[in-house]
């Protein structure tokens, strides 16, 4: 056997054993974890596997991810990942080119002409498992398509820190697309830490979660100080700096159910320069507070636990562990924490209702239970539509407590 066999044979025996390691992990991993948190436990307990292994095991099974239920049942496992790396990945791959060089020579081609190639074994129209339960103001095939594209990274420049962050990503030479005044996006492999002080002079946040209180602001472009606000399901606390940072001079209260996330919110806090604050863990779909109950707020923004779905693009293992009963359980959660909270209201108080889920349960229907039950009257309500530009898809409503009631 002459030497260019032997090498083309190797290189293939190297590249049958990513699949042999990709299967493996896929077939035993539950979705009981963030599959990041998974990998990286299997590649600290694997160290056999140097980066470039790394770096391809973990692009097989994000890709598998990627395609969800599109692929026909009688594609085997190993051609699924090449045919996901041939519709997610974008740039020539050693892998396709040794395996399947005619997929390998369109990879750089627009994804609707991929599909195309490979409409005999891929529909796209069945990669998300839930179509019926999605909003009729999500457009069904733009965000199905979305779950084959990386989404991006953003961050939100804090105010007066502009021309230092924008210098500093210039001087690390970081290619960036500044969205507006305060949007800054990059590609998702960006590392920013070592570049910028992260919390002080900007925030890493979607660019639609940076657009949630767009809503408030829209209507209180003057608002009478201190304005009293209740991040009631903080979780670390981007919602707050946002609202700290919009609105200025404000009464700040934030909880959660878990402790230790406020204490990631603690830290975030000290560097963004937020000192004074109140803070509590309660399970606010069990009870609120007495304490909490003797106030009258001006804003509650309520961030609610849901299904993530409209960030699925960044999870893509989601896809493939979520069932119709995780709706019904989230709604009732939903319902649960705002009948409560709602009680906080002052007359004429706001209720901020955000979730990032493209499920009308949670969202329409949810909200028209709220104008039902709680005496509180929409002002607005609006889809954030990541799936147009590679960001997150999110839901917010801004609601009214009705006056003498």
């Amino acid at each position: 056997m002459r030497t260019g066999e032997q090498s083309s044979e190797n290189k293939g025996m190297h590249f049958h054993r990513y699949f042999i390691y990709a299967i493996a992990i896929l077939k035993k991993y539950s979705g009981g974890e963030p599959f990041h948190l998974y990998l990286k436990k299997y590649f600290s307990e694997n160290k056999r596997h140097g980066s470039k292994d790394r770096k391809q095991i973990t692009s097989l099974c994000y890709n598998y991810f990627r395609v969800g239920f599109a692929v026909s049942p009688s594609v085997d496992f190993n051609e699924k990942l090449l045919l996901a790396t041939f519709l997610v990945e974008k740039k020539p791959s050693s892998l396709l080119q040794e395996l399947k060089p005619d997929w390998n020579e369109n990879i750089g081609l627009d994804i609707s002409l991929k599909i195309e190639i490979v409409k005999d074994i891929f529909s796209i129209e069945e990669l998300f498992p839930l179509p019926h339960q999605i909003s009729d103001e999500i457009n069904f095939k733009e965000f199905s398509l979305s779950f084959l594209i990386q989404p991006k990274l953003f961050i939100r420049i804090r105010p007066g820190h502009k021309n230092a962050v924008l210098q500093k990503l210039k001087s690390a030479q970081i290619f960036f697309q500044q969205l507006n005044e305060s949007c800054v996006a990059f590609s998702n492999t960006e590392k920013l830490n070592d570049v910028i002080r992260v919390d002080k002079e900007a925030v890493i946040q979607d660019y639609n979660s940076q657009k949630t209180l767009d809503l408030i602001t829209e209507r209180c472009e003057h608002p009478v100080h201190p304005v009293s606000v209740w991040d009631c399901c903080a979780a670390s606390g981007g919602k707050s700096i946002l609202a700290f940072d919009l609105l200025g001079d404000i009464g700040l209260t934030v909880s959660d159910t878990r402790k230790n996330i406020l204490e990631n919110l603690h830290k975030r806090f000290a560097k963004a320069g937020i000192k004074n604050y109140n803070f509590f863990t309660a399970d606010l779909s069990v009870f609120t507070p007495k304490e909490m109950i003797s106030k009258r707020l001006d804003l509650i923004i309520a961030d609610v636990p849901c299904s993530g779905s409209g960030t699925w693009s960044r999870t893509p293992e989601q896809l493939h562990f979520f069932s119709k009963e995780k709706i019904d359980k989230y709604l009732v959660l939903q319902q649960k924490i705002v009948s409560n909270v709602v009680q906080c209201l002052s007359e004429n108080g706001y209720l901020l209702y955000i979730t990032c889920s493209v499920f009308k349960e949670e969202n329409e229907e949810n909200v028209r239970f709220f104008q039902k039950n709680l005496n509180l009257q929409l002002i607005k309500s609006e889809y954030l539509k990541g799936y147009e530009m590679q960001a997150d898809t999110l839901f917010a409503a801004l609601l009214k407590r009705k006056n003498g009631k």
